[in-house]
């Protein structure tokens, strides 16, 4: 289980610098577009090879352990599915900044291990 936990955070890190780079590296309007694409693509890649070693996790794991998982990604996923619809609907009347969307994912991605902590205590 170990080692699927830790090829799971390196493929997530890897993801995430990934989208960084991109996010910060294409802000520059110097940056031709084909080299903007390959990062898109590199970064989509990364995020499938992070969710398939998530699967494997998850196919590795107890059923109880398995729960939690799942609980804490449906707690993600209802974040995201309440306040990203909210911050649009914000975004689209001027309130807030567009550019600001990617806090919805930031919150999403902090609410799992927040669910996972929550669940860990409830079963425990």
């Amino acid at each position: 289980m170990k080692s699927n936990s830790a090829r799971i955070t390196l493929w997530a890190l890897a993801w995430a610098a990934s989208f960084l780079a991109v996010t910060f590296g294409t802000t520059r309007e110097s940056v031709p577009f084909g080299w903007t694409l390959a990062g898109v693509i590199l970064t989509a890649v990364l995020g499938v090879a992070t969710v398939a070693a998530y699967h494997r996790f998850l196919q590795s794991i107890d059923e109880l352990r398995r729960k939690i998982e799942i609980e804490a990604l449906a707690f993600a996923f209802g974040l995201g599915a309440i306040v990203g619809p909210g911050y649009w609907l914000l975004a689209r009347s001027g309130a807030v900044s567009d550019a600001g969307i990617v806090y919805v994912f930031a919150a999403m991605i902090l609410a799992h291990p927040l669910g996972i902590l929550i669940g860990q205590k409830r079963y425990s």
